[in-house]
């Protein structure tokens, strides 16, 4: 048997007694028994997602809007986490992903503040959106930590919903790296969710559909003999159920089986029966790729003319869906049809249709054909053209031909002639060019040097005061406090010349805490010490205690040391942007980023303060922002700035190793 084709497969989702509409009415019913009080706010929070989910959001912000109200009024975290929550499903259904992101880290970050029983519920459904984010900005790295950190929570849960959560998480991630190709793991995670209901001794529609994501597992694995006996254990488990949504699924896979097996009768029956189900069930995914089964399998068979309403049906439905992936894919294949059809003019359409929106896709065969068709269509309208043409003109033609061969072949030697002459001048544009950018680029190495000589000149010097300041004038200092100790434990004194000598002592002590803290500022010790990482947080720490501005620090695959020279630069520019924070931002909160992978370190530096035009400073930029300036050139790197007024400033800072 050759390879099963693959079938994106969507989790089930439970059936509710109630039609939509009747559950939001019911919810406005209770909103108008509700007091002002917490049970008043979860109110707002449910019915405002369903509204959002129900495309009424005029409605579902009025009422977020109240509910933040009411949160601030009783300050109440788990009230907070559900209505920050639904500002983020607003956003992104609306596709605002970067919105979406701040409001439900906003709603975990709330839900794990709140000390309600029910509030890690909150705290893994925060962490599922935010997957849901990253997935959507193609990071799925970050969207498989965010699954597992949610399977975390359900895992240590004592809710009944549990079983079904984890499953269902286990699904999700099976899914992430199925997007990656990383099929083995996939396999893994399936199976965990099969085994995690059975376990639970649930045979439920869910349990049916973690079998068809392991058969989806297998076939892309190429495991096909595991897919059959799972196939088998699949088929009796759908004839007991008798749910319409699992049939559908099954009928699908078995549409194909027959693809992969080549009996493309045998899958177009399988395709129909599915289609059937997924209109009974309304299930606008399967009905678009049950339809293209049905299509595929008429294309095979060479009966493209049945292909097409299927096709048409396909992206009407992909369409209505905005489900850019299966529109594509409708117009590729009503494409392909037309051609079978000879049709060129509608496949070119089509063709063209499909480019436009999957311009991404570059594969040789679909260039081909939209080329091959192109050409044939270009083609024909010249040779109409040029046979009316002739028709009109015959007796004219040898006239014309003398003339236009005797002006070519004036015009060839006068182009010939102006394009030596051109090429002569581009030439020596070019040496020009040239012989500027290698005075240019000697300059810039010049400088380079020049910079980097200073730089290190900087650290070599600080490293010296800071070091001459602890050995030398703190041993001093220490060794003074130690000798007016001793005198005062010798002598007498009078009460007044006590108190004097007291507070001598009391300075002293603030003279050498000063110089400490001036010598590690100049050169700290976890930075020579332990590295980057913990120098960086003991900074942060510093300035959190100083209680002017909340600092956050975060800090990704640092686990290896930089060279020192790097690390050094490193600190030096967070501690140099940190400072411009504190003196000119007007910033509450700060967050620093610093992450590697690979041979690539990013580094982020971010506050909430008054931020400034970049067109008005640009040329005004003081010697702390060239100095940062210097240290990333220094390090080869890329600096990007972004700043609104009102908004803050972004500071982004990439360095190759």
């Amino acid at each position: 048997m050759k390879p099963l084709l693959t079938l994106v497969f969507l989790m089930v989702v439970p059936c509710l007694v109630w039609s939509q509409q009747e559950l939001i009415d019911s919810y406005r019913q209770e909103l108008k028994k509700e007091k002002i009080d917490t049970s008043r706010i979860h109110i707002i929070g449910d019915l405002s997602r369903m509204l959002i989910m129900n495309a009424d959001t005029t409605e579902a912000l009025a009422l977020l809007k109240e509910g933040l109200a009411l949160c601030k009024k009783q300050n109440y975290d788990y009230g907070y986490g559900h209505i920050y929550n639904g500002y983020g499903i607003h956003y992104l259904e609306t596709s605002r992903f970067d919105q979406a992101e701040v409001y439900f880290q906003k709603s975990y970050d709330y839900f794990k503040k709140s000390k309600k029983d029910t509030a890690p519920l909150g705290v893994a459904t925060a962490l599922g959106n935010l997957s849901l984010i990253a997935e959507t900005k193609r990071d799925i790295e970050k969207a498989v930590r965010l699954q597992l950190q949610a399977l975390d929570v359900w895992q240590a849960s004592v809710f009944p919903e549990r079983f079904v959560a984890v499953g269902n998480m286990y699904l999700n991630i099976s899914n992430l790296y199925t997007k990656v190709g990383q099929h083995d793991k996939a396999i893994i995670y399936t199976k965990k969710a099969v085994e995690t209901r059975l376990n639970a001794d649930l045979k439920d529609a869910d349990l049916a559909t973690s079998y068809i994501y392991l058969l989806n597992s297998f076939i892309k694995n190429n495991q096909l003999d595991s897919a059959q006996k799972y196939l088998l254990t699949t088929q009796t488990l759908v004839n007991d159920l008798k749910n319409p949504v699992v049939y559908m699924r099954y009928y699908a896979v078995l549409g194909e089986i027959g693809v992969a097996e080549k009996n493309y009768e045998n899958a177009l029956g399988q395709y129909q029966l599915a289609l059937q189900y997924a209109q009974q069930t309304q299930k606008m995914t399967f009905q678009i790729s049950s339809s293209m089964g049905i299509a595929r399998c008429y294309q095979e068979l060479k009966r493209p003319a049945e292909a097409i309403p299927f096709l048409t049906q396909a992206l009407q439905l992909a369409e209505k869906g905005n489900r850019l992936e299966a529109k594509t894919r409708a117009l590729k294949g009503l494409a392909e049809a037309y051609h079978q059809l000879n049709n060129d003019q509608k496949a070119f359409a089509y063709f063209t249709q499909y480019n436009a929106l999957k311009d991404s896709i570059q594969a040789e065969e679909t260039k081909l054909k939209l080329n091959e068709i192109d050409t044939k269509y270009q083609t024909v309208q010249k040779e109409n053209q040029i046979l009316q043409l002739e028709k009109d003109k015959s007796r004219q033609n040898t006239l014309i031909y003398g003339l236009v061969v005797g002006l070519i072949l004036i015009a060839s030697i006068g182009v010939l002639m102006y394009r030596n002459a051109a090429n002569q001048r581009k030439i020596a544009q070019q040496q020009t060019l040239l012989k500027e950018k290698e005075i240019q680029q000697l300059q810039q190495e010049r400088q380079l040097v020049a910079t980097n000589s200073i730089l290190k000149g900087q650290e070599e010097e600080r490293t010296r005061v800071a070091r001459d300041l602890h050995d030398g004038l703190g041993g001093i200092l220490t060794s003074v406090k130690l000798t007016l100790g001793k005198v005062r434990g010798n002598f007498i004194l009078p009460e007044a010349s006590t108190v004097v000598f007291a507070r001598a002592l009391e300075q002293l002590d603030l003279a050498i805490n000063e110089m400490r803290r001036v010598a590690h500022s100049m050169m700290p010790e976890a930075l020579v010490r332990y590295g980057l990482p913990d120098s960086l947080k003991d900074f942060c720490e510093d300035l959190n205690e100083t209680g002017q501005i909340n600092v956050h620090l975060q800090v990704l695959g640092m686990e290896n040391r930089l060279d020192s020279s790097v690390e050094v630069v490193l600190y030096r520019i967070v501690q140099e942007l940190l400072n411009n924070i504190l003196k000119h931002a007007q910033a509450t909160d700060a967050y620093v980023q610093l992450v590697r992978r690979d041979e690539i370190v990013h580094l982020t530096v971010e506050d909430n303060g008054k931020g400034f035009d970049l067109k008005q400073v640009e040329y005004r930029r003081g010697a702390g922002m060239r100095n940062i300036e210097n240290r990333v050139a220094y390090l080869g790197g890329k600096l990007d700035i972004q700043s609104t007024v009102g908004e803050g400033t972004s500071v982004e800072i990439e360095i190759k190793l």
